[in-house]
């Protein structure tokens, strides 16, 4: 009898299962999370502190064999804080180039909307060219290259809109919210003081099946009838107040739907993985404004599935 060693695709849904032993009740946001990074696209999440944006982000590093750091942002956060700087070194009357922490394959950018605007442009140069420029000298970023960036409510003090460029090159945004009533006691009932823990179990994938898996989202089959579907929502959408809805915004629910059909397990999409990544593709696009505009963002998208016709 032949045994099939399970491949990076078939092993995607694990992904999942296995994050959630870490970020529990939150199966959702997950998913969203891995398709985002897998159709190459940059995450971010919208909450306050002890939600478990940092145990998200470690354990999806963790199982998906992915080098990560963490960069704190603070009002004088500068970019040599996020790229790295020369440094002249005395000995040999030179300047060396010491990296800064997006010199990795995924950073967790916290509290990304406490940052200078010149800050986060050297973070945008990052996520949109996969490199970043140094008194002049650019310097490639290791592949893959992902941010997970999480900022706070924009009603909180300190802290400003992120700007529309910057919105772009997220794929999704979320936010990951309470458990359930069940779920926070068990963890209460198991939790200690001062310990977390953020890697389950053993790695999913290994060293390297990541690219693999981002090669079979592209593959999978995204055809002209779900092509003519995007269109039509795009449509509708910018019928009603939303003009300025990018291509780019478009090419990324395209890629999303992709990884979500993926993690399925199927080769094709279906309206149902363009229906499941809408929200959080387009959330971070209509406008920010803390939780009242996430629920009229989810009314605007829930009217809008049910007027287009669902090939």
């Amino acid at each position: 009898m032949n045994i099939q060693t399970p491949t990076p695709t078939s092993r995607a849904a694990d992904v999942v299962t296995s994050v959630l032993a870490t970020v529990q009740d939150k199966s959702v946001q997950i998913k969203l999370a891995l398709a985002a990074m897998v159709s190459g696209g940059h995450v971010l999440i919208e909450d306050a502190p002890g939600m478990g944006k940092t145990s998200l982000a470690r354990a999806l590093a963790f199982h998906l064999q992915l080098d990560w750091k963490r960069l704190q942002c603070t009002n004088d956060t500068t970019p040599s804080d996020i790229v790295g700087v020369n440094v002249f070194d005395p000995q040999s009357g030179g300047f060396s180039f010491r990296e800064g922490p997006v010199f990795t394959h995924l950073l967790l950018a916290d509290e990304l909307n406490r940052a200078p605007s010149k800050s986060q442009s050297a973070l945008l140069e990052a996520m949109a060219e996969r490199q970043t420029t140094i008194d002049g000298v650019a310097h490639s970023l290791p592949n893959p290259f992902i941010v997970i960036a999480t900022q706070n409510p924009t009603e909180q003090i300190g802290v400003s809109p992120l700007p529309e460029s910057q919105l772009d090159r997220f794929a999704v945004s979320f936010d990951l919210g309470l458990p359930s009533q069940e779920t926070e006691a068990a963890i209460l009932r198991t939790a200690k003081a001062g310990e977390e823990v953020f890697e389950h179990g053993t790695p999913v994938l290994a060293a390297g099946e990541f690219e693999t898996l981002r090669k079979n989202c592209k593959e999978t089959v995204f055809n002209d009838v779900m092509i003519g579907y995007v269109q039509a929502l795009a449509g509708r959408l910018r019928q009603t107040g939303f003009p300025a809805l990018s291509v780019r915004a478009l090419i990324q629910i395209k890629g999303l739907a992709q990884a979500h059909a993926m993690i399925d397990g199927r080769t094709y999409c279906i309206p149902e993985d363009v229906q499941a990544v809408l929200l959080a593709g387009l959330q971070h696009r209509l406008g920010q404004g803390g939780s009242g505009n996430r629920a009229a963002n989810r009314e605007v998208i829930s009217t809008l599935l049910h007027e287009v016709n669902v090939p």
